[in-house]
């Protein structure tokens, strides 16, 4: 997410970051609007993923205009939500609203570039505030349309500088087809799941994030989160926003 009016730069990042993410299996969610979120959609569509618009009017209303192909598209290969029914008045609130549930969705929120005041700062605060991951492209100090963004950094947000560090962490999507549990479990390398959960919950303590756990087990992403997801499905641990799991 970010401004409706980037730089070039921004466009081409977000663009990429749209295309990093179908690659890896994840759906694409943004509010549709111009600018960054409109780039992000267009880089997931053109690598065959899953777009999620999240609109602040009426599934009957296209805004920005400009964006009807685009809109069209996103409800073709994706799914558009929205909270408004058809017919009803759009206000700058519906827009602050969809933040919300936009957040709501997101297993993650990247801001590639935005001002101060901007509503995407509003989705950055909620996302804190929620405890998801919140990453933010670096960009030129001295960019107007970037203050906002720079100033989450100075606040500890976490600098995405390759869009393929974000799959580093999150690891596999839902969309990506994972290879059964036991030609995981037998590749070399990694351990069976009875001799290797002691050592995991060892690591896990009292709760740790995934990127934690790849730390501490010297374990990348994709071998640990099949594991983790069938530790959650039999009972043992359960998961929260952020990918930060805590036992049972």
């Amino acid at each position: 997410m970010g401004t409706r009016r980037p730089s070039r730069h921004g466009l081409s990042v977000s663009r990429q970051i749209g295309a990093v993410l179908a690659r890896g299996g994840w759906p694409v969610v943004s509010g549709l609007a111009a600018g960054i979120d409109g780039a992000a959609h267009q880089g997931c569509l053109e690598h065959h993923g899953v777009p999620i618009g999240v609109l602040g009017t009426p599934l009957e209303r296209v805004y920005p205009r400009h964006h009807a192909p685009l809109q069209a598209s996103v409800g073709q290969h994706g799914l558009l939500l929205t909270e408004l029914a058809p017919g009803a008045p759009v206000s700058k609130g519906s827009f602050a609203r969809r933040n919300r549930l936009q957040v709501a969705l997101a297993s993650a929120v990247v801001l590639v570039e935005c001002p101060l005041g901007s509503g995407a700062l509003h989705s950055a605060e909620l996302a804190w505030n929620e405890g998801l991951p919140l990453w933010v492209v670096p960009a030129d100090t001295g960019r107007a349309s970037a203050e906002g963004s720079n100033g989450l950094l100075a606040r500890g947000a976490t600098p995405l500088t390759r869009p393929e560090d974000l799959l580093t962490v999150l690891g596999p999507g839902p969309l990506r087809p994972l290879s059964p549990p036991e030609s995981e479990l037998n590749r070399p390398g990694v351990a069976n799941t009875a001799a290797f959960t002691p050592h995991l919950l060892s690591a896990l303590g009292r709760g740790a994030s995934l990127e934690e756990l790849c730390v501490a087990m010297e374990r990348p992403p994709h071998e640990l989160l099949p594991l983790l997801l069938e530790l959650e499905a039999s009972g043992t641990l359960m998961v929260e926003p952020g990918l930060f799991w805590r036992p049972r």
